[in-house]
C-alpha cells in the first residue's frame, strides 16, 4: 500500500507533464503556422503595393477598386496628405489609423480586429495596407467568436498581445525578423472579458439571438430522407451479400431495385431541386423587397429634407431620430453616409460606437460607376443583405448615400422550403410506395413464367410432361417456344439414343453373358468327353468324381450368372421420398460388420434422425456396394480400415463438386486406404460390366449410381496411392 501511494504522485506529475508538454508543443506549432503565413502574406502585400505604384504616382486611381478585390485578405487606406481618398473595404473597423514611421512593420489592434499594417509613401499618397490576424470583438455573442481570421489557422484559444513573449509563450516576427506579437495560452493570460449587450436592431439583432437549439422540421424531413436511402441502401447490400455477387441476384429482385432506386433517386433530385428553388425564389423576393423598401426610405428622406442643401455634424442628431423612426416603419434598419463616404446617421447608433460596423462606407457603391446596388456583407459569422442607393434632397441634389441592410435567416428559408415540400411529401411518399408495391407485384407476374420454366427444367424427367403453356406471344412467349420445341427434339434424341443404347447393350451383354457361359462350358465339355475316353476303364470311377465335382461347380457358375443379370434387370425403378439418411447408412455399416469382421469399419456421424431426399429401399444397397468394394480392395493388407462419414456439406465442397447452391446438401463419404484406383480405368468406373476383379459382374457401382442418380444426388471419388473415397450427397430436407 504504501508502494502505491508514492507511486500515485509520481503518475499525477507525469499526467499533468504530458499536458503541458502536448499544449506547448501546439501553442509552438500553431506559432510556426501563423508566422509562415504572416510571412507569405507580406511579401503579397509588397508585390501589392509596387502594382499600386505606378497607378498612383501617375495619378490613375480609377482601377483601384478593381486591383483591391484581387486581394480580398488585404485591407487597403489611401490618404492625400490628410484626407481619406480610397479605402478596399469596410469589413475591418478601422476608425482611428495613426500614421507612423514608413516602410515598417508595425503591430495594430482595431476596433474588431487585430492585425499587421505597414504605411508607405508614393508621391503626394500615403498608403496603409493592413493584414487582419484575429477577430477581438468586445462584445459577447456566439455569432461574433474571436476566431482566427482566414487565411491563419491556429488554436483560437491563443491570445493575441503586443509584449515581447515569456516563457510558455510564442514570439512571431515580421519577414524581416522583427518581432511583431506573441502568441500567449489563456492560462498565463487572460483576454479582456466580453461584455453582452443586445442591440434593439431589425437587422443586427442575430449578432447577439441565440442560435436555436435542437432539430427544425427542415432537419428532420431532410434526416428521414436520408434514413430512408440508408434503408434502401442496407436492404440492397444485405441482398447483394446474401446472394454472394450482383449476378445471383434475382431477376424480380433486381428489376424491383432498379425501379425504387430510380424513384428514391428521383425523389431525392426533386427535393433537392425544389428546395434549391425555393431558397434562390425566398432570397430573390428578399433582394426585391430590400430593393423595394431602400425606394421608400429614399422617396421618404427626400421629401423629409427636401430643402436641405448637405449633410453635416449639425443634422445628425435629428438625421438619427428620424431614421429610428423610420426604422420602426419599414421594420428594418437605415444607415445613411455623406458624400465622403462617412456614416452621418443610423438608427442603430450603439453599433458604431461599439466597432461593430465601420463609420465608412462599403467600396463597391461608393468607387463603382453604380451607387444604386445589392451586396452581401458580413458581421462576424453573420451575412446579411445591404442595398445601397443615393440620398437626393428636392433639387435631386446629391446629399449622400442611404444603406438598408437586411439580414436573411436561415431558420425562415427552412420554413419556407419546409412548407413548401409538406404540400407535396405525401404525393412523393404514396408514389415512391406505390411504385415499390407496382414494380414487386409486375416483376413476380412477368417472372412467374421465368420461375415455372426454371422450376420444370430442374425436374426435368425423360418420359415425363415437360411443356410449358404460355399462351402470349412476347419476347418470353417465344423464349418458351423455344424450349418447347428443344424439348420435343430431345425427346425425339433421347428415344433414337435408348433404343441405341438398349441394343448396344444387350450386345454388350450377350457377348458378356456368352463369354460367361463360354467359360463354364468348356471344362464341362472336356471333362465329359474324358469321361467318353475312358469309359469302360479302371479309371473311370477316380475320374468321375473328380468330373462330377468340377461339373457341379461350373453348375453353380451358371446359376449365379443367371442370378445375377436377372437382378439386374428385375431392379425396380426409384422412388425418392423424405428417408432418415442416418439410419440407412448405419444399418448397412452395421450389416458390414457382421460379415465381415477383419477389416474396421469406423463411423463418424449420427445414426439417425438425419433426413434427406433418397429412395428409402434402394440406398441401403448403394452404401453395401460401396462398402462392400471398399472390404475388397483391402484383402490382405496390412493395417487396413475403412472410414465412413455423415455430415452437411460445406461451400468449399459444393464448389468443387459443382453442386446446385439453391439446395442444402448432406455428404456421406467412405474412405479406404488401399492401392486405389488405376488413372487408365477411372473413368470407366460406373460403367455396367466393367470390374477389376476375376470375379463379379461389374454391375454394383452402376447400380450405385442409378440409385444415387434417380434420387436427384450426386456420387464423386478421389484416388491416389494412398487411398479411395467415394462421396454421395443427397438434399437435406
Amino acid at each position: 500500500m504504501k508502494k502505491v501511494l508514492k507511486i500515485v504522485p509520481l503518475l499525477l506529475w507525469i499526467g499533468v507533464s504530458s499536458v503541458l508538454f502536448a499544449s506547448c508543443h501546439r501553442l509552438s506549432s500553431d506559432g510556426r503556422h501563423v508566422e509562415q503565413t504572416l510571412h507569405r502574406q507580406q511579401t503579397e502585400v509588397l508585390s501589392y503595393i509596387e502594382t499600386l505604384r505606378p497607378l498612383l504616382e501617375s495619378g490613375k486611381s480609377d482601377s483601384l477598386l478593381q486591383i483591391s478585390q484581387t486581394h480580398k485578405d488585404v485591407v487597403l487606406f489611401v490618404y492625400d496628405e490628410q484626407s481619406l481618398v480610397f479605402w478596399s473595404d469596410n469589413r475591418l473597423v478601422a476608425n482611428n489609423i495613426y500614421r507612423i514611421h514608413y516602410d515598417d512593420w508595425w503591430f495594430g489592434r482595431f476596433d474588431n480586429a487585430i492585425g499587421i499594417g505597414r504605411w508607405t509613401k508614393i508621391g503626394r499618397y500615403s498608403v496603409c495596407t493592413i493584414i487582419p490576424v484575429k477577430f477581438v470583438y468586445s462584445r459577447y455573442s456566439e455569432q461574433l467568436p474571436n476566431n482566427f481570421i482566414p487565411p491563419f489557422a491556429a488554436d483560437n484559444r491563443w491570445l493575441i498581445r503586443r509584449q515581447r513573449a515569456n516563457e510558455g509563450c510564442y514570439a512571431v516576427t515580421d519577414i524581416d525578423g522583427k518581432y511583431v506579437f506573441s502568441l500567449v495560452p489563456p492560462e498565463l493570460e487572460q483576454d479582456e472579458p466580453l461584455q453582452q449587450q443586445p442591440a434593439e436592431s431589425f437587422s443586427f439583432g442575430s449578432l447577439f439571438a441565440s442560435p436555436q437549439k435542437g432539430l427544425s422540421r427542415y432537419n428532420v424531413l431532410v434526416g428521414s430522407i436520408l434514413m430512408a436511402c440508408l434503408i434502401f441502401l442496407a436492404a440492397f447490400m444485405y441482398t447483394l451479400i446474401r446472394s454472394r455477387g450482383l449476378k445471383n441476384i434475382k431477376i424480380y429482385k433486381r428489376v424491383m431495385y432498379l425501379v425504387v432506386a430510380l424513384v428514391l433517386g428521383t425523389f431525392v433530385c426533386l427535393f433537392y431541386m425544389t428546395a434549391k428553388y425555393v431558397r434562390t425564389h425566398y432570397e430573390e423576393r428578399q433582394r426585391a423587397l430590400q430593393q423595394e423598401k431602400a425606394q421608400y426610405i429614399q422617396a421618404f428622406l427626400q421629401n423629409l429634407y427636401y430643402w436641405d442643401m448637405n449633410l453635416s455634424e449639425l443634422n445628425s442628431r435629428r438625421l438619427n431620430a428620424d431614421l429610428r423612426d423610420m426604422s420602426y416603419t419599414y421594420k428594418t434598419d437605415i444607415l445613411v453616409y455623406d458624400l465622403n463616404g462617412r456614416l452621418i446617421g443610423s438608427s442603430v447608433p450603439q453599433l458604431t460606437e461599439s466597432g461593430l460596423i465601420a463609420r465608412m462606407i462599403a467600396a463597391e457603391p461608393f468607387f463603382s460607376d453604380n451607387a444604386t446596388c445589392l451586396r452581401y456583407e458580413q458581421i462576424g459569422t453573420i451575412r446579411y443583405l445591404t442595398a445601397y442607393t443615393l440620398f437626393y434632397n428636392g433639387s435631386m441634389l446629391p446629399l449622400g448615400y442611404i444603406a438598408v441592410p437586411s439580414y436573411i435567416s436561415s431558420a425562415e428559408v427552412e420554413k419556407e422550403m419546409t412548407d413548401y415540400i409538406e404540400l407535396f411529401l405525401p404525393l412523393y411518399a404514396i408514389l415512391l410506395a406505390l411504385a415499390f408495391v407496382a414494380t414487386m407485384l409486375v416483376t413476380r407476374y412477368f417472372t412467374r413464367n421465368l420461375r415455372h420454366m426454371a422450376d420444370t427444367m430442374r425436374h426435368f424427367r425423360l418420359g415425363q410432361d415437360n411443356y410449358i403453356r404460355y399462351d402470349s406471344r412476347d419476347e418470353l412467349g417465344d423464349l418458351i417456344s423455344q424450349y418447347n420445341e428443344m424439348v420435343k427434339q430431345l425427346e425425339e434424341s433421347t428415344t433414337k439414343l435408348a433404343q441405341s443404347e438398349r441394343e448396344s447393350a444387350w450386345r454388350t451383354m450377350a457377348r458378356q453373358i456368352a463369354h460367361e457361359i463360354n467359360n463354364s462350358l468348356t471344362p464341362m465339355k472336356l471333362s465329359v468327353q474324358q469321361l467318353q475316353r475312358i469309359k469302360d476303364t479302371e479309371y473311370f470311377n477316380e475320374r468321375f468324381d473328380r468330373a462330377s465335382r468340377l461339373l457341379l461347380e461350373q453348375f453353380d457358375d451358371l446359376g449365379r450368372i443367371a442370378t445375377t443379370f436377372s437382378d439386374f434387370a428385375k431392379m425396380p425403378d426409384i422412388h425418392p421420398s423424405e428417408t432418415d439418411i442416418a439410419e440407412k447408412l448405419f444399418s448397412a455399416i452395421t450389416l458390414m460388420r457382421m460379415h465381415d469382421a477383419t477389416i474396421p469399419i469406423r463411423y463418424v456421424g449420427q445414426e439417425k434422425g438425419v433426413m434427406a431426399y433418397a429412395d428409402a429401399e434402394q440406398v441401403t444397397h448403394a452404401f453395401t456396394n460401396i462398402i462392400k468394394n471398399a472390404l475388397q480392395a483391402l484383402y490382405g493388407r496390412e493395417k487396413s480400415d475403412v472410414i465412413v462419414m455423415l455430415k452437411d456439406a460445406d461451400q468449399q465442397a459444393m464448389l468443387r463438386w459443382q453442386l446446385p447452391a439453391t439446395y442444402r446438401w448432406i455428404e456421406i463419404s467412405i474412405s479406404d486406404n488401399g492401392p486405389g484406383i488405376e488413372e487408365s480405368i477411372q473413368s470407366k468406373i460406373f460403367m455396367p460390366n466393367f470390374t477389376t476383379k476375376s470375379t463379379g459382374m461389374g454391375l454394383g457401382l452402376a447400380i450405385t449410381k442409378n440409385i444415387v442418380d434417380g434420387s436427384e444426388g450426386y456420387i464423386r471419388f478421389e484416388t491416389s496411392h494412398k487411398g479411395t473415397t467415394f462421396y454421395i450427397y443427397f438434399k437435406k430436407l
